[in-house]
């Protein structure tokens, strides 16, 4: 199943591998409803892992069919070296699929799934909301207005509301309303709070109830990674490998795998050294960044702090001073 937002190509194959029929369905529950009558149970689907993948996913998988993810980078190397053919549509994924050569994604259970939607609601909201902070502060500036008190605190917003600004005031109005949903959400992840993982996670220095929610949610699993270096990797904070005869070459960190997680264990990392300049990670960090540029240590730092969250889910105890991964 090739799937874009408006429609969705399927290819469907014997077991004998001859193309059966190929649809070209509007994107919706009713039509792929109707096309899901054609097929028994037993009968498999692939789609590519895609930004809008879950509600097809589930919808499918509630038909009571096996549903498998693929992994969209690998799936294309398998494509182009088994298959020579580097636009991966629905008959390649079919074919794929009856070869056994899908490199399948991870999928979490639903009730992740949903937890990890709340979260990165939450993220969404928060960045839009510094954009607008960002706006009210450029409208101050080029009005040459002068402040001392914080303008987002309830004094700060009363001072704003005075300069009688319409641009301000519809900015802080959208701002009063995000800060409400923010509030709303806030009150949903509390609830998490009580999960034994994120209690786990919340022992680790500076590493609060949202970012313990968020981490969990992003990995899923743990027993999945079968050490921390498996971890890293999803993480996206590895460097990159080039090889030429007999030279390796690193590079930059590969930026692949869940960019919600590589951003949440970076800004961990910086309260943690900040709060914690005594922790062996705060300690690494100081080590290393005599020798090395400030990025390449908080890489390495924020890997070494990656791999405690590893030890403390993997063998479900909490987080202690001297953790020395």
């Amino acid at each position: 199943m090739d799937i874009s937002t408006k429609s969705i190509v399927c290819t469907t194959l014997d077991e004998n591998g001859n193309i059966v029929r190929k649809d070209d369905l509007e994107n919706s529950f009713g039509k792929l409803g109707e096309f899901l009558d054609n097929f028994s149970l037993g009968d498999r689907f692939v789609m590519e892992s895609t930004g809008f993948y879950e509600p097809l996913y589930d919808f499918i998988e509630s038909r009571g069919f096996d549903v498998i993810l693929a992994n969209p980078l690998k799936i294309k190397l398998i494509a182009e070296s088994r298959m020579k053919n580097d636009d991966v549509d629905s008959e390649i994924l079919a074919k794929l699929l009856r070869n056994d050569w899908i490199p399948e994604s991870y999928v979490p259970p639903k009730e992740i799934r949903e937890i990890r939607r709340i979260v990165r609601t939450r993220i969404q909201i928060s960045q839009t909301m510094r954009s607008y902070k960002n706006r009210i502060r450029y409208e101050l500036l080029r009005m040459h207005v002068d402040y001392e008190v914080d303008p987002f605190t309830n004094k700060g917003k009363i001072f704003l509301w005075n300069l009688h600004n319409p641009r301000i005031d519809s900015y802080v109005s959208v701002l009063n309303g995000l800060e409400r949903e923010v509030h709303k959400i806030d009150e949903t992840i509390a609830k998490y709070g009580s999960m034994e993982d994120v209690k786990l996670l919340m022992t680790i220095p500076e590493i609060g109830l949202f970012s313990a929610v968020l981490i969990y949610s992003e990995i899923g699993d743990i027993s999945r990674f079968p050490d921390s270096s498996k971890l890293l990797a999803y993480t996206g904070m590895i460097p990159s490998v080039r090889q030429s005869a007999d030279v390796v070459h690193y590079g930059h960190i590969t930026y692949q795998g869940s960019k919600y997680l590589r951003w949440i264990i970076t800004e961990a990392l910086h309260v943690h050294m900040r709060f914690d300049p005594g922790s062996s990670v705060s300690r690494f960090y100081r080590r290393i960044s005599k020798g090395k540029k400030k990025s390449r240590a908080l890489v390495a730092a924020a890997n070494k702090l990656m791999k405690i969250v590893y030890w403390v889910l993997k063998e479900k105890r909490p987080y202690y001073r001297n953790e020395a991964q």
